[in-house]
């Protein structure tokens, strides 16, 4: 696993196990978990160049959040890199006149019937862990379209014992809400999956990356501030270093910083997001009852609020 990653040694070994198994007997499905620039493509980039080192086939796509997207976006990329990735003779056995229609070589769309295609998409990758093992990739799953998820839980659920492993990442943060529209459809996922969720680095790492990005040994104090102020979140704490070898001051927003909280706050309850306004005010540390003074309301339904809601 590359030296690249910081504070990541036990997400980095999981995986690791994954893969073991999957190049030596049998696949199965990995999720990797985390909130916006916690660093999950980056895990799974570096698992990608252990598996092609260990001689598996690599095949990736990526969900796209437009809404302009064709259904089974991802998993058009994933076919795309098999036929280009594959030898002549794995593509001639595993392509199909429905993968066909999926990779618009046909003038007849796909069949989406709910299992003429997820079953011609498992067989082709199926076929080719025949000769060698297959590492499939998916990264933002939390905009993936619902036909795209329902093809991943096919191709998990049929390929148990094969040399295929499938991985997805996407942001717990946003699909853990009821409201999301793809969070029915990841919970049978989350149930079949190996998941790893990742979480904000530690002072060490926060400095460990501070001094990678910057050039320069923030030192301990410094790295604690920064890492009380970003949560330890990679992409934070590198914008954050940015800001601080320019010069600026590390109270500064940094860049991205605020589109992301904009985004997670956007998925809570109007009653929530005026709740954590009113505590804003009142700082980082404050008691349940003065909150409650201060909003006007019962201690116990502040609490409710506060316990039933992701947190931004």
């Amino acid at each position: 696993m590359t030296a690249a990653l910081i504070g990541r040694a036990h997400p980095a070994a999981t995986l690791r196990a994954q893969l073991s198994r999957a190049t030596a007997s049998h696949g199965g499905l990995a999720l990797v978990a985390g909130e916006a620039g916690i660093g999950k493509t980056t895990l799974v980039s570096a698992l990608a160049d252990d598996a092609r080192e260990a001689g598996a086939l690599v095949l990736g796509g990526t969900c796209w959040e437009s809404g302009a997207a064709p259904g089974y976006w991802p998993w058009v990329q994933v076919m795309r890199s098999l036929r280009r990735e594959a030898a002549p003779h794995e593509w001639a056995v595993a392509s199909s006149p429905t993968l066909s229609a999926l990779l618009g070589e046909t003038p007849e769309p796909p069949a989406d019937d709910g299992f003429e295609l997820p079953d011609a998409v498992t067989r082709a990758l199926v076929t080719v862990a025949q000769d060698r093992p297959v590492v499939v990739i998916l990264d933002d799953l939390h905009w993936a379209d619902p036909a795209s998820l329902r093809l991943l839980e096919f191709a998990a659920q049929h390929t148990w014992f094969e040399r295929l492993l499938l991985i997805g990442t996407y942001r717990d943060v946003e699909v853990d809400a009821p409201s999301h529209p793809l969070h029915e459809l990841m919970l049978p996922l989350v149930a079949k999956a190996a998941t790893i969720t990742l979480t904000g680095l530690d002072e060490t790492g926060v400095a460990e990356l501070m001094s990678r990005t910057a050039g320069a040994d923030p030192g301990a104090e410094l790295a604690a501030d920064v890492q009380r102020r970003t949560g330890g979140n990679p992409f934070f704490v590198e914008q954050t270093a940015r800001l601080w070898r320019s010069g600026s001051t590390v109270s500064a927003v940094a860049p991205g910083v605020a589109d992301a909280l904009q985004r997670r706050l956007s998925l809570l309850p109007r009653a929530v997001t005026d709740l954590l306004t009113n505590a804003a005010v009142l700082g980082r540390e404050f008691s349940l009852r003065l909150l409650a003074a201060t909003v006007g309301a019962p201690a116990a339904q502040v609490d409710h609020l506060l316990t039933r809601s992701p947190a931004p």
